[in-house]
């Protein structure tokens, strides 16, 4: 339990890292505890292998920088079944626009798929189009 020590984790905390060195896009990730064994164990929803487990010793030594954690809250019983979503969505195949990392970690904290990340650039992405017909005209 050097992990959920280190950082104060429970099963179904996010933890929020940045994967640029601006800190402008991040990668969400799924603290899900301690198994039988003592290993800790992280789920997250990879680019390039989909919905995956990862040992916490792995996981933390690619990390360039947490950004925040995000504390499941809920009951004891709502964090379980938190938990259940992360491992029944193993081996979901990634999707940037539709089911990427933030999504998944906002399914299994809140039960809805969301990402922010993707909301921003779509909105983004309408307003230069809005202006670019604005000003052709």
């Amino acid at each position: 339990m050097i992990y959920a020590s280190k950082y104060d984790l429970q099963p179904a905390d996010r933890i929020v890292e940045c994967i640029t060195q601006l800190g402008i896009s991040k990668h969400h990730s799924v603290y899900l505890g301690t198994d039988h064994q003592g290993i800790e164990w992280i789920a997250e929803n990879y680019k390039f292998n989909g919905v995956r487990l990862l040992k916490a010793n792995d996981y933390f030594k690619s990390i360039i920088s947490i950004k925040r954690i995000e504390r499941f809250k809920g009951s004891p019983t709502q964090r379980r079944n938190a938990v259940q979503r992360a491992l029944d969505l193993v081996g979901q195949p990634y999707d940037l626009i539709n089911f990427n990392c933030e999504h998944f970690a906002e399914y299994v904290q809140y039960g809805k798929r969301k990402s922010h990340q993707v909301e921003n650039v779509l909105a983004g992405l309408l307003t230069f189009l809005i202006i670019g017909i604005i000003i052709s005209k």
